[in-house]
């Protein structure tokens, strides 16, 4: 049966990048009625930022050239190691049991919220990482889908096109482990214009833009 896995940072209730990323929730849950649906709100229930005890368990990992799974989940050696590994493994073993990985990612200040930025640093440990000359890892083969929204413009040609590290830093941090190969973008742009005067002349751009991510997010929530 197939697995989705969806994941919002937004700590606003009703925000943008929720309501694109529980559409496709929604299509994927009718699309596949068999289906297992994960949810995590990392705004409600943040997951802690790594600490010096995952720091440890990372670097002898590394240190070691550890890439078995099975050991890496008993990788903790100490009371402090096991209890910040305890947060961690749930987590990867979520991802690693997802077909569909569905992410609700907000633009925070030309990047991502940091309760995603939490969340990911702690799953991004060394065996997840793709071979570098393979490309591929324990998590390639999976689609991920990304909601995004942006109070302005990044697309190519508006003026802050080279202020977008959100995108950029997205492809580069899941291609890391493998998740670029699937990857689609609904960005929904200029949503600051329904409240900040001197953008209201784009209201109009602004809802074409979020009925277009909409229209995208049930496309693809039925593939």
């Amino acid at each position: 049966m197939p697995t989705l896995l969806h994941l919002d940072s937004s700590p606003r209730h009703g925000s943008v990048s929720r309501k694109i990323s529980g559409e496709f929730a929604e299509t994927w849950r009718k699309t596949h009625p068999e289906g297992t649906y994960v949810y995590r709100d990392l705004a409600a229930a943040p997951v802690p930022h790594v600490d010096d005890a995952q720091i440890k368990v990372m670097h002898r990992l590394e240190a070691e050239g550890v890439r078995d799974l099975e050991a890496t989940r008993e990788a903790a050696r100490t009371p402090e190691e096991a209890a910040s590994w305890a947060v961690t493994w749930p987590l990867i073993e979520e991802l690693l049991a997802a077909d569909t990985i569905l992410l609700g990612v907000p633009m925070y200040n030309f990047s991502v919220a940091s309760t995603f930025k939490a969340w990911f640093d702690r799953v991004l440990i060394a065996p997840l990482i793709a071979d570098p000359a393979t490309g591929e890892g324990p998590l390639s083969g999976k689609k991920v889908v990304v909601a995004s929204a942006r109070g302005g413009a990044y697309g190519p040609g508006t003026p802050r096109h080279g202020f977008d590290y959100q995108e950029p830093y997205l492809k580069a941090a899941l291609g890391m482990v493998g998740l670029a190969t699937d990857l689609t973008f609904l960005h929904a742009e200029l949503t600051k214009s329904e409240h900040v005067p001197r953008l209201f002349q784009f209201r109009e751009l602004a809802a074409t833009s979020y009925a277009t991510a909409l229209d995208g997010a049930r496309t693809h929530g039925e593939a």
